[in-house]
């Protein structure tokens, strides 16, 4: 049933990388985890909007984390402080912590 599948939050760097590509990026990783078996929402999904002040971001994401049963930290996660915080919330709240190894290009289509 779909009561079954985890939910699991996206955290991906996003500061400093071209906007469109990295929705790409985030798709494509979610599709990936669907496929899996998860349940995923992204921080695009969270905040659809661009433009939003960092803060309004980050407290939103935050707040979806803490709904969530786990999170998937994305390749260079560590190099992003928005990702590090999500993780040591996870960690604090004790949620499922997954790595997603796909690296982040900006040639990519």
């Amino acid at each position: 049933t779909m009561k079954d599948k985890k939910m699991m939050y996206l955290s991906l760097p996003i500061t400093g990388r071209k906007i469109e590509k990295v929705k790409e990026y985030a798709k494509r990783i979610k599709d990936k985890w669907v496929e899996k078996g998860f349940d995923v929402v992204t921080p695009f999904e969270i905040v659809p909007e661009d433009g939003k002040p960092y803060n309004y971001c980050m407290g939103k994401d935050i707040e979806k984390l803490l709904e969530c049963e786990g999170i998937i930290l994305c390749h260079d996660w560590f190099s992003s402080k928005g990702c590090r915080a999500e993780c040591s919330v996870a960690q604090v709240y004790g949620k499922i912590i997954k790595i997603d190894d796909t690296k982040y290009e900006e040639g990519q289509v």
